[in-house]
């Protein structure tokens, strides 16, 4: 079955939408329809799956706050894929809202769904209309092009670099595309990569390619440096790890620290290199990432989160006595 998955105006849809609501959210799950009217219809963004006779199956909107929500399939439409194709249509609409994460509050059964494609949890579960919830979240890289100041001193600053004009943001699923993803971003740093990888994760940066690309960097010049983050050292001390190897030859250039244990609530994993390129997974378990070869603004936000972490990180024997 062929679906198509359209942003639509309340306005003039509202009724198919409230169909489509109605039959989910208050006949199937009993919300009550005064929770289930909220009065922000009119200020969202709204979505709709139709299927290939152009019936309408599935609905889904975002706020301006960047709020997800109503997110529904009728019932004998499901295990289809619709929910999926609607929450990327939301999310690629979310990223034009020049916020800087996208969230939305998922029934608690339905987390591993959210998780897959690109969603954290956050917080604790709550009740909302008499079912478990849990507030989830996507952090989102800002554009290039932002308003305002923060445009104007970015391009003031960094618009004589060439790749400037080739800045993209682009959506990696699977380890294979993560991998592609950490490789594009690996494609030509200067001076300093670094690295936050709760067990630097051996499917991602234990590749053959990914240590070359690293090794090149390291071995390039007095200035580069490569330095990662790890909440724990037990599996690259257990298994081994590339990059561990390659830091007994090169201990100058490679450092590895430990997260202090109060501040690894942290579930993003991310690469950067320099003050330029990005490569983000919302939640280190799942393999859902973004990756930007020229987003100086939202890798200085990462960059400020992994220096304060840095700054506070230890050193770890086990790492220090395998160099020796």
């Amino acid at each position: 079955m062929q679906v198509h998955v359209i942003p639509v105006d309340w306005q003039e849809y509202r009724d198919t939408l409230m169909a489509i609501r109605t039959t989910v959210f208050i006949e199937e799950q009993g919300v009550d329809a005064a929770l289930e009217h909220d009065g922000q219809d009119a200020e969202a963004q709204h979505f709709l799956a139709l299927n290939e006779a152009g019936q309408p199956i599935g609905c889904a909107r975002l706020l301006r706050s960047g709020q997800i929500g109503r997110v529904a399939v009728l019932p004998e439409h499901r295990e289809r894929g619709i929910g999926f194709d609607l929450l990327k249509l939301a999310v690629d609409h979310g990223r034009r809202l020049n916020v800087d994460k996208l969230f939305l509050n998922a029934q608690s059964h339905t987390q591993p769904f959210y998780q897959r494609a690109g969603f954290a949890p956050s917080g604790p579960e709550f009740m909302e209309a008499g079912i478990a919830h849990q507030r989830m979240e996507m952090m989102l890289p800002i554009p290039f092009e932002a308003p305002g100041e923060v445009a104007k001193a970015v391009i003031r600053e960094e618009s004589p670099d060439p790749d400037a004009q080739a800045a993209e943001l682009k959506t990696h699923q699977g380890e294979i595309e993560c991998r592609a993803g950490v490789l594009r971003v690996l494609d030509h740093p200067l001076r300093r990569v670094r690295i936050y990888s709760q067990l630097l994760d051996h499917a991602l940066f234990d590749d053959e390619l990914v240590v070359a690309a690293l090794s090149e960097f390291v071995r390039g010049g007095p200035p580069a440096t490569l330095r990662i983050l790890l909440h724990s050292s037990n599996l690259v001390v257990s298994r081994g790890h590339r990059i561990l190897e390659l830091a007994r030859r090169l201990a100058s250039k490679i450092e590895f620290r430990l997260v202090p244990e109060e501040l690894q609530e942290e579930r993003q994993s991310y690469l950067l290199a320099d003050e330029r390129a990005f490569f983000l997974l919302p939640d280190y378990q799942e393999y859902t990432a973004f990756s930007n070869q020229y987003d100086p603004v939202q890798t200085q936000q990462l960059a400020e989160r992994f220096d304060y972490r840095w700054q506070r990180g230890q050193h770890d024997p086990e790492l220090r006595d395998l160099r020796l």
